[in-house]
């Protein structure tokens, strides 16, 4: 048995000295199958023809997942546009994302009324799913400003944008061609859509796919000084499987500290961060003080003061960041408040030393 162990970390000091990068969901796989090899006991005389079986066998795991994360890197690359939008994470991070089943390439196409619907890109983890949408029109009718709806023939609202198996599987979902899109220029026949949704606060994910269903697009032309609205009815639905794995690792920090916030202190008890999605645990009590402080006697107020503007490097350098919608929810049992924020761009979650809240970007550091 001590001989075995032996093997075994000689084996993960030979797989250190690779120059690939392995996914973590890969080397769960090695340890997997080194914990399935037998453990009977051998002869040192043996022990080199120990030692080439079970390299072969290794050998073999690795080649098969070296196979499959080339068949990821090459075969089912990021959308370009996705990367861009995210702020092109590194390749390797694009990969292992890839790999694990977070970030999927989609090739479901709908097409009605003159536009063209492709799903090109869907990404995700456990508080938020992006799905990438290229546009192509028959005519010029997309700038920044037009945008996709779901209404009945009588105009009436009600359905949901994004239909999944179970009622209620998204807190908010917001989209809307990507910011480089002209606005109030010439209209243009083709664009990028973004939808940011976030999955409901403490609810298991547990959706196959999901349906993006419009039934209008509405745009404006700009004549005389005037705007001018249009509606072009049709009906566009694209299925869109997803990954099965949604946890991309994520980085939990408690602060000891409350921060000072327009004189009032305020305890930020927990911080979820991960590279797509952002979670805020704020003490009840001390936000109700600080909003009847700041808007007494005022009703449905947002409390901009505990917004998230920023992050701050190892470095003390701020980290910009774009927000991918929010949503919020509240324990009255526990008195927390949580905040759910998507990230538009990604976000190294080791990187970051503290989160900034508000205007005047109050640093909450991260143990």
């Amino acid at each position: 048995m001590r001989e075995q162990k032996r093997i075994d970390e000689q084996f993960r000091r030979m797989a250190e000295l690779e120059p690939w990068r392995t996914p973590d969901s890969c080397k769960n796989h090695i340890e997997q199958i080194l914990e399935t090899l037998p453990d009977t006991p051998v002869k040192e005389e043996t022990m080199g023809n120990m030692l080439k079986k079970r390299t072969l066998i290794l050998a073999a795991a690795l080649a098969a997942f070296v196979g499959t994360t080339a068949m990821a890197s090459g075969l089912f690359r990021w959308n370009e546009k996705a990367a861009e939008n995210f702020g092109n994470p590194a390749e390797e991070e694009q990969d292992a994302m890839t790999m694990e089943g977070l970030a999927r390439e989609q090739q479901v196409s709908a097409s009605d009324a003159g536009i063209i619907i492709t799903a090109k890109q869907t990404v995700q983890d456990k508080n938020t799913l992006y799905i990438l949408l290229d546009i192509q029109a028959e005519e010029a009718v997309i700038d920044g400003n037009g945008g996709f709806d779901r209404t009945a023939e009588d105009g009436t609202y009600g359905e949901p944008w994004l239909i999944t198996e179970q009622e209620d599987a998204f807190g908010n979902v917001s989209m809307g061609f990507t910011p480089d899109t002209p606005a109030f220029e010439t209209l243009s026949d083709h664009g990028y859509y973004e939808i940011s949704a976030l999955k409901t606060i403490g609810r298991e994910w547990s959706e196959k796919e999901v349906t993006v269903h419009f039934t209008e697009y509405n745009y404006y032309t700009y004549e005389n000084g005037d705007t001018v609205p249009h509606t072009i009815r049709g009906n566009w639905t694209l299925t869109l499987p997803l990954g099965e794995d949604t946890m991309l690792e994520k980085r939990v920090c408690e602060p000891e500290q409350p921060v000072d916030i327009c004189g009032a202190s305020v305890h930020v008890k927990r911080v979820e961060i991960s590279p797509l999605s952002l979670l805020l645990v704020f003490d009840m009590d001390d936000r109700d003080r600080l909003m009847e402080m700041l808007y007494p006697n005022e009703e449905d107020v947002y409390l901009k003061e505990t917004e998230v503007t920023g992050f701050l490097d190892q470095d003390g350098k701020e980290i910009p960041i774009r927000m991918g919608g929010m949503n919020g929810s509240y324990d009255f049992d526990n008195r927390e408040v949580t905040i759910q924020i998507g990230l538009g761009n990604y976000v190294e979650a080791e990187q970051v030393s503290a989160v900034l809240l508000g205007d005047e970007k109050i640093p909450v550091p991260l143990p």
